[in-house]
């Protein structure tokens, strides 16, 4: 029952911290590209040549034919933005504790939000680039329909998901320093294994259920249907569980770990 305790006060501090986590990952952004050059705007250049560059590759080189109905950019770039705000996140999140050992060593700060604010440090790259797509969209002729009001519903979905895997890869990392380093071999298998460059489509239907696992499954086909208007999330009732059902679990998960491990935070930092 503490868990759950845990969790109730865990957004109870979100909502009284509110002013804090937003001043906090404002800060966060600005600091993470400060002392170079063009600053800030490393968050936008990076990104969008990695678009560039995937997009003629693929469709320039490889002619890879249109997915899912769409123009492979269109395609790539709807699903892309969720990996970059995905991996930014893991990251930037895993690394938070060692980042800010300053403030974890102060008993009266509480540390359990840091992991949050550097996902909400990450969601302001992420917002430009979901108004990005919605550009491109409308340059390709591709019309806005009424399901793009559910992109909330999917980001709150990625949100939360960060959350709980973030509380336990940032609680982990004092303690395992080579955690960013298996999590950055499990991203590039991640990364093929979810549908960001390639239709579901061409995978073997009895195979497909193995990709569903994948909660980034779920997120990355919601933004596209979000995008191109194909079908509302209720429609996937199975999944929907099992990506609510998954991401509670790992909540849980998260608050233990961190709960087991935050005492000695001090010792190792």
């Amino acid at each position: 029952m503490y868990l759950f305790k845990d969790l109730m006060d865990y957004i109870r501090d979100l909502v009284a911290n509110r002013k804090l986590i937003q001043k906090f990952s404002i800060n966060d952004f600005k600091s993470r590209y400060a002392g170079s050059f063009l600053g800030i705007m490393w968050a936008f250049i990076q990104p969008t040549v990695t678009i560039a560059v995937y997009w003629f590759v693929f469709d320039i080189g490889l002619k890879s034919a249109p997915a899912g109905g769409m123009p492979f950019i269109l395609f790539l770039i709807t699903g892309i933005i969720v990996w970059f705000f995905f991996s930014e996140c893991l990251v930037n999140g895993t690394n938070c504790f060692r980042e800010y050992s300053y403030l974890v060593k102060k008993v009266t700060f509480n540390i359990k939000i840091l992991p949050t604010v550097k996902i909400i440090s990450s969601l302001y790259t992420h917002i430009f680039f979901i108004a990005f797509a919605v550009v491109m969209l409308l340059l390709y002729s591709q019309p806005i329909s009424l399901h793009f009001i559910q992109i909330l519903y999917y980001l709150i979905c990625l949100i939360v998901f960060l959350t709980g895997l973030t509380w336990v890869t940032a609680s982990l990392q004092p303690f395992f320093t080579d955690i960013l380093q298996f999590i950055n071999v499990g991203m590039q298998v991640l990364f093929w294994g979810t549908p960001i460059l390639w239709d579901v489509n061409i995978f073997p239907a009895n195979l497909l259920w193995i990709l569903k696992l994948n909660p980034l499954y779920y997120i990355v086909q919601g933004y596209r249907e979000s995008f191109f208007g194909t079908g509302w999330f209720w429609e996937h009732p199975v999944m929907t569980a099992y990506f609510w059902g998954f991401s509670f679990v790992l909540l849980l998960v998260g608050i233990a770990v961190y709960r087991k491990l935050r005492p000695h935070f001090a010792d190792v930092l």
